[in-house]
């Protein structure tokens, strides 16, 4: 079980959105459907990350600042982030964080946690009416971060573009999960 940490947008994919989605889901639409290059096999992580990598360079062009020397990086770019996305696993929470929105006022506030039930892997779907259109993990019950009970979340301490595994807050996490799920009950 890992805790993931996800960074959404008041300008692109807000946390209400994803929530009525009931998905997570990465931006970066002109990657196009990746459903035929998502395969579970040995050795096929570098041909994914690839893959990303040329599509990126083919869709966004070489001086996009939607897609920079930096995010075309395999092992720290957004390749990476998508070979993370897709190996999200049922069991796992999510934190989504969102950052510039009145309600946030700028700051990057946890919003919002759930627990996958289906694997990333096998639920992935591209649906292109949404800026956000990669998404996995459907089905999600998200919860809204309950700060007057279980007080401020400390964020990750590394910087990352929109998704990150880090588990050092996941125990706080699954007991704000489960005191939500009592309190349904």
């Amino acid at each position: 079980m890992n805790l993931w940490w996800f960074i959404s947008s008041s300008r692109h994919c807000r946390y209400d959105e994803l929530k009525q989605r009931r998905c997570i889901a990465l931006g970066w639409p002109e990657l196009g459907e990746l459903s035929r290059y998502i395969k579970d096999k040995p050795g096929w992580e570098r041909q994914f990350k690839t893959f990303i990598q040329l599509r990126g360079n083919l869709a966004y062009g070489p001086h996009s600042p939607q897609w920079t020397e930096a995010d075309q990086h395999l092992n720290e770019g957004i390749p990476a982030v998508f070979w993370d996305f897709i190996h999200i696993k049922a069991g796992d929470y999510i934190v989504v964080m969102e950052t510039g929105s009145q309600i946030t006022l700028g700051n990057i506030e946890v919003m919002g946690i759930a627990q996958v039930t289906r694997d990333a892997l096998s639920s992935y779907h591209f649906d292109d009416q949404f800026h956000h259109a990669h998404q996995v993990c459907g089905g999600l019950q998200w919860h809204d971060w309950n700060r007057a009970r279980h007080g401020e979340l400390e964020k990750p301490k590394q910087s990352f573009k929109a998704l990150l595994k880090d588990n050092e807050q996941l125990s706080n996490v699954a007991e704000a999960w489960q005191d939500q799920l009592s309190e349904i009950a």
